[in-house]
């Protein structure tokens, strides 16, 4: 990062002159944006109008020959503790060719390298769809290398964890315990004993395991905060299903000694939403700097059943739409997509959204642009997980319907689901383009590529739009905060080999430079 001494928080007047420009809506081509005191002053195609500082100071001006502008990337959906937590602990994401034999090998190196943290080993980011692992993917496993220290190794798709046997134990889990609610405790097929695999745990983890002490946490977040600027993210939707106040809490005091980071919107889970509402405020208020978002319900079938059943997400749905709260609720399958559109059609409010529906059937997309249902998807896990889709999955036509959803007038945006893949907004906008399969370079349902316009506004006014931030961030209109980034190359003007590795060189989140390359 490059800052003057003088820069610091303060949004200075700046003129980006001779720049080409997305406004967040069209390509204008090439022309200016002028910023006042943090907002977007004026926008316009050709030269700027010199004339119009004729009886003002003329403001800092930046040569944008060559360069790119548009408003800030929106991450609309990612988890900041548990990015913080992959820091602190031992992540397993960056091991790409992971086979029984390397897995062995991470964890036996990590018990004679590592101590162990708070009493416990935490491993983060394994991809338990590695065929080479289905040999490893059970306590045995585990106690082989760990006999006596409680181990924890939660998946990379964020809906699972392997345990070994002393865990299993200190989280109060035995061969006769009861599953809780939506919770699924994975067993031997040939013995019907506990493998040490639990599907949507992370209630019982978090209520039974220590949790990492807070300056570790508070250490690991603020690099995490001041890095996703030089990603030209500005914005960012924290949409984790068990946020409570002490998360904003903790949150809103990291946010008070960081002048770098993106503005943050916070979730309520949808077991704190009446505390939210009672001590902190309603949705679209700000708390500690922090605005208050959706409520976030989990509808998950990782167990081979949806839960909460019909009864229970409408019931749910009812309490935060009374509290004047819209919802976002997690649905991946066909299933548990149909679900939540039914349980909406009987109780739909203005903002209410989808995460994820990864798949989606002509009638599911027909009930949301009918019902105005936004959509919150994560095309870079086309390239992460397209190998395996196209494999596992028994209708891949179903997958990211992007263009689908667009021609028919659907609201969709774009997010990272991190740590669970990248906040890297060109990677997301190249995935959704291209829709090529990591290193195959296959393409997932080539009729669903859409063009780069169309990536670029799920990514930015139609993010804010479902984030319920538009009325102030998402595109370069007069007015709007000073949320824009200049990226080092034109997305119009490149290959598709080229898209991914635009970068930006100039962001700014109300006018302030939070990461600058000029």
């Amino acid at each position: 990062m490059q800052f003057s001494e003088d820069d610091g928080d303060v949004a200075r007047d700046l003129l980006l002159d001779n720049v080409e420009i997305f406004d967040g809506r069209d390509n204008l081509g090439r022309g200016y944006v002028s910023i006042d005191r943090g907002k977007i002053a004026s926008v316009g195609r050709g030269p700027f109008p010199k004339h119009y500082y004729k009886s003002r100071k003329i403001p800092e001006r930046v040569d944008g020959e060559g360069l790119f502008t548009l408003p800030g990337f929106i991450d609309s959906h990612l988890h900041l503790f548990a990015l913080a937590a992959h820091m602190v602990g031992h992540d397993l994401s960056c091991l790409s060719e992971i086979n029984q034999t390397t897995f062995e090998a991470v964890l036996r190196q990590t018990k004679e390298n590592c101590s162990v943290k708070n009493g416990w080993y935490r491993f983060y980011g394994l991809d338990s769809f590695q065929t080479a692992l289905s040999g490893c993917l059970n306590r045995s496993f585990l106690d082989d290398i760990f006999p006596t220290d409680p181990v924890i190794v939660r998946f990379r798709s964020g809906h699972g964890a392997l345990l070994n046997s002393v865990a299993l134990s200190a989280i109060g889990v035995g061969e006769t315990t009861d599953e809780p609610n939506g919770v699924t405790f994975a067993r031997n097929i040939e013995n019907g004993q506990l493998t040490g695999v639990i599907l949507e745990g992370e209630e019982l983890f978090s209520s039974q395991i220590p949790q990492t002490p807070i300056a570790d946490i508070l250490q690991s977040l603020s690099p995490i905060l001041e890095d996703l600027p030089s990603k030209g993210i500005t914005t960012i939707v924290d949409a984790t299903f068990n946020n409570d106040i002490s998360k904003m809490e903790t949150l809103g005091e990291l946010l008070g000694a960081n002048l770098f980071g993106p503005d943050v919107v916070l979730m309520p889970g949808v077991n704190h939403v009446r505390d939210f509402y009672k001590e902190l405020g309603k949705y679209s208020d700000v708390h500690r700097g922090i605005n208050i978002g959706h409520v976030k319900i989990m509808l998950t079938a990782s167990g081979g059943r949806i839960m909460p059943d019909e009864l229970g997400l409408s019931s749910a749905i009812e309490e935060a739409h009374l509290l004047g709260f819209p919802v976002a609720i997690h649905a991946v399958e066909k299933e548990s997509v149909a679900l939540a559109i039914s349980a909406l059609k009987n109780n739909f409010m203005e903002g209410d959204r989808i995460e994820h529906a990864s798949e989606l059937t002509d009638e599911n997309i027909m009930d949301i642009v009918g019902l105005g249902i936004r959509i919150c998807s994560q095309p870079s896990f086309i390239t992460d997980n397209g190998g395996r889709y196209l494999r596992d999955i028994e209708d891949a036509s179903l997958l990211y319907r992007f263009e689908s959803l667009r021609v028919k007038g659907a609201t969709v945006s774009f997010s990272s689901d991190a740590p669970f893949s990248r906040a890297n907004p060109m990677e997301w906008i190249s995935a959704a383009v291209s829709r090529k399969i990591g290193r195959s370079g296959e393409v997932l349902q080539p009729a669903e590529k859409i063009p780069v316009d169309a990536a670029l506004n799920m990514a930015t006014l139609s993010s804010a739009v479902v984030s319920g931030m538009s009325s102030r961030k998402g595109c370069l209109y007069p007015g709007m905060d000073a949320d824009i980034i200049l990226l080092d190359a034109n997305p119009f003007k490149v290959t598709l080999e080229e898209l991914p590795t635009i970068s930006p060189v100039l962001t700014l989140r109300r006018g302030v430079k939070t990461y600058s390359q000029v």
